[in-house]
């Protein structure tokens, strides 16, 4: 069931913009008849904490769906769904994936031989794991690495490579990494990595280096997720924050991957980092 912001903080004000207003999921998918599609999602990811660490993986998802179901029901049926309020709102993230339950469609992640992305000449080669079929709704391989995050660096030129097997033809593409996230400034951040909330809000500033980038928040321990304002500068209200927690800001940069024998394909790039608050 999706929950208002108010319920998470009741003396939010009923509009706030990015700072409270609650939305759905903004990916426009719905559930859809459909016999059998084949769709793919190819996904890098970075994290940089200051407390654990860094570290990165890529994986890639390679789906043919039987029955009825959406992409974004069959991502969010193998766990690999992002769900993210409208531009300009938040909302909890335990409600974003709310939606109609379908009849469960028969999930197959394909075998497509060997996959394998290449940076600056370096290349990071995926490795096949039979995923059990447990549920008797989802079998096949998952192709995943995880990797040194130099490997896998912000703003880079990725090149995709599948050898292409089980009806899949061979995919040979480029995408481009976003920004990295420690260029997303946070007003009241010291040089530590610790933000001092105060006032009404938490100020963000950035490069909005290409169209189409997205700059979301998740606000921890209160499990709320806002998507930033498109034009570089945007806030989230500190009635948002606990007295203590971390924001994990990321930079996400998707591009559709159109190639023969897949109906509906993603190459998504979802880079963040973490960082500690303290709300006065």
């Amino acid at each position: 069931m999706r929950l208002p912001l108010l319920a998470l903080a009741p003396i939010l004000p009923a509009a706030l913009g990015c700072a409270g207003t609650v939305s759905g999921p903004a990916d426009g998918t719905g559930d859809a008849e459909a016999v059998t599609t084949t769709s793919a999602l190819v996904s890098v990811q970075r994290t940089a904490d200051a407390t654990e660490g860094s570290r990165a993986e890529a994986s890639g998802r390679f789906i043919r769906v039987t029955g009825p179901s959406s992409t974004g029901g069959a991502l969010r049926a193998i766990g690999a769904a992002l769900d993210l309020p409208a531009p300009g709102t938040c909302a909890a993230i335990a409600s974003l994936g709310d939606a109609p339950v379908a009849p469960a469609p028969l999930i197959e992640l394909v075998d497509v031989g060997e996959v394998s992305i290449v940076v600056d000449g370096v290349e990071t080669r995926l490795s096949p794991r039979q995923l059990p079929d447990v549920t008797d709704v989802v079998s096949g391989v998952v192709y995943a690495r995880a990797t040194d995050p130099a490997l896998l660096p912000a703003s880079g030129r990725y090149m995709l490579h599948v050898a292409g097997a089980h009806g899949l033809p061979a995919i040979d593409v480029v995408a481009t990494a976003p920004g990295d996230p420690a260029d997303v400034q946070i007003t009241g951040e010291d040089v530590v990595g610790t933000v001092l909330a105060t006032g009404a809000a938490v100020d963000f500033s950035w490069t909005n280096d290409r169209a189409g980038d997205e700059v979301y928040v998740d606000v921890r321990p209160s499990g709320v997720r806002c998507v930033l304002d498109a034009g570089g500068r945007s806030s989230v209200s500190t009635l948002l924050l606990d007295d203590a927690g971390t924001l994990v800001v990321h930079r996400l940069h998707r591009e559709p991957l159109r190639v023969p024998g897949v109906d509906t394909g993603e190459i998504r790039f979802d880079f963040a980092r973490t960082v500690s608050y303290l709300r006065h």
